[in-house]
């Protein structure tokens, strides 16, 4: 009932009912009944058990999409999307409204959302675009209708946003690999900011280990060859918890030039 009431005073209040209703390709007739809004806040469909989490992360979409630039009516969604929120925390939902209030996305643990966000603050800090990649990434991995294959993309891009400039300032076309490359060869050249076992920077063999591990593993890059495989969804949340750990070494200086 408190999902059925959210659903109702928004799509009546922001004329959702008509994008929402496209945007699903649902059936014409929910639009041509007495009123649009309450048909599409109860409905349900038990061939389909994700429509009601359908309905409502498109018309978050929605919503978000229509107040793109009004100031005012963003504060308003805000609002909206944190009386969601609770609703589904309160509810111990397996999902939660995304970040940036565009839809709806898999509740991970609290610890390890905390980390991805210290990641993307920290990587918005050096490149705007490793902090947008980092949330695409994410949101990709953990939205309602997750694209491993998309996710793991982002991820990397992620990580080259930071990785490339720092690294290879002067490349025509940097990549991962090449960074990657530049690492595994020039190991003498780089510390940590944590000490290994004899009280010294450590060595830069986990970094190293980690970017390969990212670079490798992205199995659908190239088509025809014989390693060549789609993403699975456990690779890319790998993948983008990777990135985000890289994104916040690279951002901090964790990794240094000796």
């Amino acid at each position: 009932m408190p999902i059925r009431d959210w659903l109702y005073e928004v799509l009546r209040g922001y004329g959702m009912s008509t994008p929402v209703a496209v945007r699903l390709k649902l059936p014409s007739k929910i639009l041509q009944s007495r009123d649009p809004s309450a048909e599409l806040s109860v409905l349900n469909d038990r061939m389909k058990p994700m429509l009601r989490l359908e309905v409502i992360d498109a018309t978050l979409g929605c919503l978000h999409q229509a107040t793109q630039g009004d100031w005012n009516a963003r504060r308003a969604v805000v609002s909206y999307a944190q009386q969601l929120e609770g609703i589904l925390r309160e509810g111990d939902s397996a999902f939660t409204v995304s970040e940036d209030r565009s839809g709806l996305e898999h509740r991970i643990d609290e610890t390890l959302h905390a980390t991805y966000a210290k990641a993307v603050e920290a990587g918005a800090e050096k490149a705007q675009t490793a902090g947008d990649h980092l949330r695409a990434a994410f949101s990709n991995v953990y939205g309602l209708k997750p694209d491993p294959s998309a996710a793991y993309s982002r991820a990397i891009k992620a990580v080259e946003a930071i990785a490339n400039p720092l690294f290879l300032p002067n490349a025509p076309e940097p990549t991962l690999g090449k960074v990657r490359s530049h690492l595994d060869q020039g190991r003498h050249k780089y510390e940590m900011a944590i000490a290994d076992k004899t009280g010294a920077p450590a060595n830069i063999d986990a970094v190293v280990a980690m970017i390969s591990l990212l670079w490798h593993g992205q199995r659908d890059r190239h088509e025809g060859g014989p390693t060549t495989a789609p993403v699975t969804q456990e690779a890319a949340e790998t993948a983008v918890h990777t990135a985000a750990v890289l994104v916040h070494w690279l951002s901090t200086g964790s990794i240094r030039k000796k």
